[in-house]
């Protein structure tokens, strides 16, 4: 700034006249080019930086978007920004005779006017995205929902009511869990074993012993068990119906809808009277033979329920229980001398087709001793079934054996078809009703 030479006002420094009086004032002196200022106090430079002097702009950081999970993002295109045109150079220097707003100055000359050069066009690739199917199944889940308006804070209306209870999350419950009842925490322990095959036993066995009652016991002259049933004695007369009557009560008993337990009740029964009838009517055996079915008794339902209750102890004992009562007549002496020694005796002294007979009984005590495997610990069944099956049909094989080797079948047939074939048939058929019958009654007390 500058005082006026006439007024003393403040002027600026690149005034000719006095704004106030009017008086012409000296030339400023001169300044560099480029920084003097004008009336308004600007400078050429800083009107040119204003106007198109170019900002050096910082590098802006490029954001790469992270992958996405299952998609292939293809890489996006970079742009580079063009170049901005350089505008340099200093303003002239201010001429003393510019004009100013009371006193025109030379005619300027026409500035060049500057074209902005045209802006490059970018096309952007097409971009496609192919999505992968997804296929989201959902497991079946089942909750289960807590019960409501039991908690503490339950209740209460209006806007001064306590806060409601929170519920307690739900719990998801597993869907593919199975249901295991009680006796699936114990080892060895199946449910109703004999339900199927002690009603099919009934049928079958009880059919066999009405075909081996209808079978004929002599052809000359022919002859039948029931032939002459009005002469008979009342004792063999009760004998020859109760084979008749065993086999009908089973098949009817298998027929008619009940539960196991029952029908193993009624099978042991029918199996019992088959065999303790007709000692009662008849003469009772002495204690040599009456150990021995004894121990059939325990040891054929022992060996079934062993072989379906792999962990039962009482299965175990009755197996014992059998084995001991078989083995007891041949190892207790009589009369000095022990049965089994006598057996190997007559194996050694007898002759030809003789030794077919202590060899046949040294089988059965074989498979008798043979039955104490099932102190197997579980769930080994230790053969259980097979020997309790070895021991019902043990008369089958052995009336097989004698026909074959000690007999002629064919006059053997021709005289009494009964006695050949089909006489060991009520014996097993006991055995039958009477091992499943009460394996069936000991089975349901161990469930």
């Amino acid at each position: 700034m500058k005082k006026c030479t006439s007024c003393t006002k403040d002027l600026p420094d690149a005034a000719l006249h006095c704004v106030f009086c009017g008086a012409k004032q000296p030339p400023a002196p001169a300044v560099q080019p480029g920084m003097a200022k004008t009336a308004f106090g600007y400078s050429a430079n800083e009107v040119m930086d204003q106007l198109g002097r170019p900002q050096q702009q910082p590098p802006q950081p490029q954001y790469q978007q992270p992958p996405q999970p299952q998609y292939q993002q293809p890489p996006q295109p970079q742009y580079q920004q063009p170049p901005q045109p350089q505008y340099g150079g200093l303003a002239p220097a201010a001429n003393a005779q510019a004009a100013t707003m009371f006193a025109p100055g030379p005619a300027q000359p026409p500035q060049p006017q500057y074209q902005q050069p045209p802006q490059p066009q970018y096309q952007q690739p097409p971009m496609q995205y192919q999505q992968p199917p997804m296929q989201y199944q959902q497991p079946p889940m089942q909750y289960q929902q807590p019960q409501m308006g039991t908690g503490p804070m339950s209740g209460g209306m209006g806007i001064n009511a306590p806060n409601q209870h929170t519920p307690l999350p739900i719990q998801p419950l597993p869907s593919n869990a199975p249901y295991l009842g009680g006796h699936a925490a114990r080892a060895g322990v199946p449910i109703e074993p004999w339900k199927d095959s002690l009603r099919l036993m009934m049928f079958i066995w009880g059919g066999a012993l009405l075909v081996a009652f209808a079978t004929p016991v002599g052809t000359d002259p022919l002859a039948f068990h029931w032939s002459g049933i009005g002469d008979m004695p009342s004792s063999m007369l009760i004998n020859t119906l109760l084979v008749a009557a065993i086999g009908l009560l089973g098949i009817v008993f298998a027929a008619i809808p009940m539960m196991p337990l029952p029908r193993g009740i009624m099978a042991a029964v029918l199996g019992l009277a088959g065999i303790l009838v007709p000692m009662v009517i008849g003469s009772f055996p002495s204690w040599r033979a009456l150990l021995p079915l004894v121990g059939a008794l325990a040891l054929v339902p022992g060996l079934l329920v062993r072989n379906e209750y792999t962990e039962s102890m009482l299965a175990r004992v009755l197996v014992t229980i059998g084995v001991l009562c078989v083995l007891a007549p041949l190892l207790i002496p009589s009369g000095g001398e022990i049965g089994l020694v006598s057996v190997f005796k007559e194996l050694i002294h007898d002759e030809g087709k003789m030794k077919i007979l202590p060899i046949l009984e040294l089988v059965v005590i074989v498979i008798v001793v043979m039955s104490l495997l099932a102190w197997m610990p579980g769930p080994a069944t230790g053969g259980a079934k097979v020997f309790a099956w070895l021991l019902i049909m043990w008369p089958a094989f052995a009336t097989l054996v004698l026909l074959v080797i000690m007999g002629d079948i064919g006059a053997t047939l021709k005289k009494s078809p009964y006695d050949a074939l089909l006489h060991w048939v009520p014996e097993a058929t006991y055995a039958v009703f009477t091992g499943y019958g009460i394996a069936t009654v000991v089975g349901k007390q161990l469930e």
